[in-house]
């Protein structure tokens, strides 16, 4: 890390701001680094950016706030994020032409995200979540429920998922459709991000135990507050609106009003259950999940998360000395004020999780472990399309499961180090 002496003057890499009441969330949408500072920090940075020296800026803010701030300290830690670099005597010039060149030079090319359909037409994202095509997407979804009101039955059941004929093959279809869904709510998210104006890349990560597809949208904090919204929505409003166009014409089919084949209808059924499930996810508030996030911003929470788990851990302290306890008084009193509430739901979700991990998800998938490797073992000329189907619900169902808890385990070790 640079040292930070009186007369140096400092390099400051071009950042975006939000201010969020008493502060500011800059951030370099290049490397997708987002912070949360104090709007007298910002102006550190602001009078360092102007070209004036460290000993300068000291002066300035202890004139204006009569204090001398601990510069040193945010600078090394603004230099790890990428945010500043110190500029050595030779890099100094007193031109402006030679200023901008040492400036580049001091970044040596910084890291760049690769953001996925970054090609994406700004235009066509804002025309595809434009007013009229919103206010489409909600008479849809009002039209749905009333159907629903209407005749409740259409709303299917765990049997959806269950084929009596041609089950592997249909099991096959169901899982190809699933993952297709999968990335159309991911790209939701990320054309409607665009739409904003912010590049996004797609991933694969975890929700506790769980593999989960996402979008990295972190440059959305470089967009007001009130534009961050649809970028969280889109995918589950398109869950929703794809959900409602199977309610709908299984309600029509339901009166005869058109003929599904069995096949369609059958799968459109499955498929309508999928849609359901996956909104109900969404409303596992005790994770990182889109209506998350949606909680969070409405607060002006920058760490719900994190916040949560760091006061839960605090109020452990109280009865444990041997865990350690860290000073939570610089969040807002509001904001603590939702943490509280929101560890309630954090505690109670979580429990529920692992109740149905320990109780349900565990014991049945060592079942069907039990059932695939005596399959399995018997080899393919005992059976070979129980061998087929043994070995498909492997690859399908235990992979996937095995993903999920191979990332939980390894983020313990993540945080640990």
């Amino acid at each position: 890390m640079g040292q930070y002496t009186g007369d140096m003057l400092v390099a400051v890499y071009p950042f975006t701001r939000q201010s969020e009441g008493e502060e500011v969330v800059i951030g370099r949408t290049d490397t997708a680094v987002f912070l949360v500072l104090p709007s007298d920090a910002v102006e550190l940075l602001d009078y360092l950016a102007d070209g004036k020296t460290v000993a300068q800026v000291q002066s300035l803010y202890q004139e204006k706030y009569d204090e001398v701030p601990d510069i040193e300290e945010l600078l090394d830690f603004l230099e790890r994020k990428g945010f500043v670099h110190p500029l050595k005597k030779d890099e100094v010039a007193q031109t402006d032409v030679a200023m901008n060149a040492a400036f580049v030079s001091s970044f040596e090319k910084p890291t760049q995200l690769r953001f996925h359909f970054a090609n994406f037409p700004r235009s066509l994202a804002q025309r595809l979540f434009s007013r009229p095509v919103l206010i489409s997407c909600g008479v849809l979804i009002g039209l749905a429920l009333l159907a629903i009101a209407l005749q409740p039955s259409i709303v299917p059941g765990w049997g959806a998922h269950f084929f009596q004929k041609n089950l592997t093959l249909m099991r096959l279809v169901l899982i190809a459709m699933s993952y297709l869904v999968l990335f159309l709510h991911e790209m939701a998210h990320l054309i409607a991000a665009r739409a904003v104006g912010v590049s996004s890349r797609m991933g694969i990560s975890n929700r506790l135990w769980i593999l989960v597809a996402e979008t990295d949208m972190t440059g959305v904090w470089a967009v007001p507050r009130n534009q961050r919204y649809l970028p969280f929505i889109a995918g589950p409003l398109l869950d929703a609106v794809s959900a409602s166009v199977l309610t709908l014409l299984l309600f029509a089919h339901s009166h005869a009003w058109l003929v599904l084949p069995p096949v369609i209808f059958l799968l459109s059924r499955a498929m309508l259950l999928t849609y359901l499930l996956g909104l109900l996810w969404q409303c596992y508030f005790f994770v990182r999940t889109d209506f998350y996030y949606v909680i969070a911003n409405f607060f002006r929470c920058k760490s719900l998360m994190k916040d949560t788990e760091v006061y839960l851990r605090n109020q452990l302290a109280r009865f444990i000395r041997s865990v350690g306890k860290v000073n939570q008084s610089h969040i807002p009193a509001f904001e603590r004020r939702v943490i509280r509430i929101y560890a309630i739901l954090w505690l109670v979700g979580r429990i529920a999780a692992f109740g149905i991990l320990i109780f349900i998800s565990i014991p049945l998938m060592w079942h069907y472990y039990l059932a695939v490797f005596g399959v399995l073992s018997a080899g393919y000329y005992a059976s070979p399309y129980a061998f087929i189907d043994a070995l498909l619900m492997l690859l399908l169902v235990f992979t996937p499961r095995g993903i999920g808890f191979w990332l939980w385990i390894r983020s313990f070790r993540i945080a640990k180090r």
